[in-house]
């Protein structure tokens, strides 16, 4: 490595190569103990190459003795060693990566997409060979088939017959399909590894800049902290930034400190929205750094409107934010938004080109991270808790290979968690029988028994509309049988719900018995409804939740019109009561007994789940903070602070199971598969009625009810009234068997967007029927979600391409600014 020059001389200024590495403008990885990939620098245009090269370093003694094989590793001018002799102890600590795990035969370093195709680079050994000399870098840029352009750094006249291209083949196919054994078709076989360790990421340098900055000035709400004046538009950059006495400064190696030793003037580049200004910028020393690292104290500048991210690179407020405005309304990834203005750049003539979309992208995540988007997932109408949420996952994945051990959802266990004894209760279903569930469900399903009689039955899981008798004299014949098959279930079905109760047999009798079909009185649609959902596969505490069981209980003891028009939260019960009264009549007494069945099924049901040593008092809150609290890290951002550990259930077999596509016989449609194999399960949101998102998490897998459970009962002081949820159905019976007491008083529906797939499921798991009967439920706009969800999906294909810590940060930003 050269002499260091004199501190404090003029080039004492960071090289630009150390800039570009440290915001991530050209790659320096470590791939193994001893083992580096670097790409390629031309000092010329200060941009990184399209060449990669291995770095060889290792540890002799107290020495560190490292080898480039770059063009220039050979003499004192390779400026991958001088970075790695400057920072290397401090960025890529010997300790990182286990000595035991060796120097992989081959290892994917970088992937990424450029337009339509994926740009996979490969560091690859020779066969038979382990000197660090020997690899190869193997370059494609195609579809992950293995079709396109395949390149080799050492054979380049090979083609696809060389054998470092061949093993990257499989290699890469091995990574998609996580098949240890799998082989690329289009390739000859040949031995190879089929897992490698990530690369070791570089520390992240932080900007100089550290103060909290202002949100953008079309995005700041009345509520918002008055951090400083903000600024106006710069137009015209001062010549000399200054120092600012009363202030601290900051140094990317982190140090902050008072500003009073020597200064000096360095050249600095300033850029605005339209061009690049030349300035020169005040500093000093820092008294931390070591002389080499030739680093400087400089000043936050926010009250300039600058955003100071290394001393030679400042960038106005306005442009960072002009950026924030475009990907929060529309779909922008960096690479086309750094075109934009690079255009812009050159039709204002600025004397600088624009800086590369990867030093910009670092400069961006730097100033975001500072940016005071606070007190943004709260509703001005809905506050803190709201009664109505909406959830709904996401298709926002990034990669697999890029998950860190610092990702917590909600759904997170540790041996912090507190152990639950609840366990499964059987039986929860208003009838128990289920051969007479079935039953019941036949009789009154399907083509009507009376004929073509006008029935005005309209929901389509009760009277199939493809069920009818029309067409060819077979199919008459076969529907005339199905039908006669129906009746004769009819005086069994009769008797085996007399059993269980007698009001409930001679209820049924009096709509769908022997007799009534004789009458030719067809059954009123209320009553069909009404067993359709007493033979539910569903919970009865899906049918009647524990604030409804306490209204069904006073019309029980005092069978009144008033009384039973508060039985809204029922709303079987309450059209069959409102259908008699319009009869003029008393409520029939077989009707009334029914009532009382019914209350107490749910209340034995209720009381059979909240069965448990924690059953009549609240669950215990943190008794200690949570370490994990920093978002960003832990993938896990809302509102409110986690107030609860994720418990432990030793008595549900499959607790934290992962939930594939499949739920049972209950209901027909399918939990979706989301993202593709390669990429994390997405993220889950929590939204009110008026599209302000509460919060997020990040699903290491994939979707599941257990995300939708653990952020309410580790977040939610007291449960919403109401959840909907495109799998309501399943998820009321998996917190009820878990929590209870917690969530006795909740409703589980789902919104009229995801209805249309549950063609099993019973009135009571929808929306809909409540609204029908409680006009106030009919202006919750049931679709937030959804709206949301199209917003995010402009930054589908952003995130897919980052590192966990950087898609968090870019997603909350988003949804920041969505709500503002």
């Amino acid at each position: 490595r050269p002499q260091s020059h004199e501190v404090g001389s003029e080039e004492d200024v960071e090289l630009p190569y150390v800039v570009a590495v440290f915001s991530e403008a050209v790659g320096f990885y470590q791939i193994g103990p001893t083992l580096f990939v670097v790409q390629g620098w031309d000092a010329r245009t200060e941009s990184g190459t399209r060449s990669w090269y291995h770095l060889h370093s290792v540890v002799v003694g107290h020495e560190v003795s490292s080898a480039c094989f770059c063009p220039k590793g050979a003499g004192d001018l390779c400026d991958h060693l001088r970075f790695l002799a400057d920072f290397g102890d401090v960025q890529f600590p010997r300790d990182n990566i286990p000595s035991s795990t060796g120097n992989r035969d081959c290892i994917l370093f970088s992937r990424q997409r450029n337009e339509k195709i994926n740009i996979n680079i490969f560091s690859v050994a020779s066969p038979g060979q382990t000197s660090v000399k020997s690899r190869a870098v193997v370059r494609q840029e195609g579809d992950d088939k293995g079709m396109g352009t395949w390149s080799c750094s050492r054979d380049k006249d090979a083609n696809v017959l060389c054998g470092h291209i061949t093993r990257a083949r499989h290699h890469l196919q091995q990574l998609l399909q996580q098949d240890p054994s799998a082989r690329d078709a289009n390739s000859a076989s040949i031995s190879g590894a089929s897992d490698a360790p990530a690369r070791v990421a570089m520390q992240q340098q932080p900007a100089i800049s550290y103060l909290p900055i202002l949100p953008p000035a079309w995005a700041t709400l009345p509520a918002d902290h008055k951090l400083y004046p903000r600024p106006p538009a710069m137009l015209s950059p001062p010549d000399v930034i200054r120092l600012d006495r009363t202030a601290q400064g900051s140094c990317t190696c982190g140090a902050r400190c008072a500003i009073n030793g020597e200064r000096t003037t360095r050249p600095c580049t300033i850029y605005t929205l339209t061009r690049s200004h030349e300035s020169r910028i005040e500093l000093q020393i820092c008294p931390r750094c070591s002389s080499r690292h030739r680093q400087f104290i400089g000043g936050d500048l926010r009250e300039l409107g600058l955003f100071n991210f290394n001393n030679r690179i400042l960038i106005t407020h306005d442009l960072l934010d002009d950026y924030t405005a475009s990907y929060t309304s529309s779909e922008t990834p960096f690479v086309a938004w750094a075109g934009v203005v690079s255009r812009r750049y050159q039709r204002h003539a600025s004397p600088k080109k624009f800086i590369p979309d990867s030093v910009f992208r670092a400069a961006w995540f730097a100033y975001s991270r500072l940016q005071w988007l606070v007190g943004d997932m709260e509703c001005p109408e809905c506050g803190p808790t709201p009664e109505d949420t909406i959830w709904d996952g996401v298709t926002l994945s990034f990669s697999k290979k890029r998950l860190l051990p610092s990702l917590r959802p909600p759904t997170t266990v540790d041996n912090k968690s507190p152990h639950h004894n609840s366990q499964y209760v059987q039986n929860q279903a208003m009838l128990i029988n289920k051969k007479l569930r079935r039953s019941v469900r036949r009789i009154i399903m399907g083509p009507s028994l009376w004929g073509d009689s006008g029935d005005d039955t309209d929901d389509e899981n009760i009277r199939n509309p493809s069920a009818g008798t029309g067409g060819s004299a077979k199919a008459v014949a076969k529907a005339g049988a199905e039908i006669c098959e129906r009746i004769d279930l009819i005086p069994q079905t009769y008797a085996q719900l007399s059993d269980v109760n007698h009001d409930l047999g001679e209820l049924f009798n009096t709509s769908f018995g022997i007799g009534a079909i004789s009458s030719g009185v067809e059954a009123q649609s209320v009553y069909v409804k009404l067993f359709f959902q007493i033979s539910a596969e569903e919970s009865v505490i899906q049918t009647a939740t524990r604030p409804a069981l306490d209204e069904l209980e006073k019309f029980v003891q005092n069978p009144t019109i008033t009384n039973a028009s508060r039985l809204v939260g029922i709303p079987v019960l309450y059209n069959v009561l409102k259908y008699e009264e319009g009869k003029g009549r008393c409520y029939p007494q077989n009707l009334l007994g029914v009532c009382k069945w019914i209350h107490q099924r749910g209340r034995n049901t209720l009381d059979q789940l909240r069965h448990g040593p924690l059953a009549n008092g609240s669950r215990q809150d943190l008794e200690e903070p949570i370490e994990f609290t920093n978002w960003e890290m832990t993938g896990s951002c809302y509102s409110m602070p986690q107030i609860r550990r994720r418990p432990v259930y030793p008595k549900l077999k499959h607790d934290t199971s992962y939930e594939a596509g499949n739920r049972g016989a209950k209901c027909s449609k399918y939990y979706a598969q989301y993202g593709e194999q390669r990429l994390t399960g997405g993220i889950m949101c929590a939204w009110c009625t008026h599209s302000i998102c509460y919060g997020f998490h990040c699903i290491p897998k994939g979707e599941g009810r257990n995300d939708v459970f653990s952020a309410i009962w580790t977040h939610w002081p007291k449960p919403p009234k109401r959840v909907i949820y495109d799998f309501a159905c399943a998820l009321g019976p998996y917190c009820m068997t878990r929590e209870a007491e917690f969530f006795a008083d909740t409703q589980f529906l789902i919104d009229d967007f995801h209805a249309k797939g549950h063609t099993k499921c019973a009135p009571a798991c929808f929306l809909r029927t409540y609204s029908d009967v409680n006009p106030p439920l009919a202006s919750i706009n049931s679709s937030a979600g959804e709206c949301g969800n199209g917003g995010i999906s402009w930054i589908h294909k952003s995130v897919s391409y980052m590192s966990q810590e950087r898609a968090i940060l870019y997603t909350k930003v988003f949804i920041s600014i969505w709500n503002r």
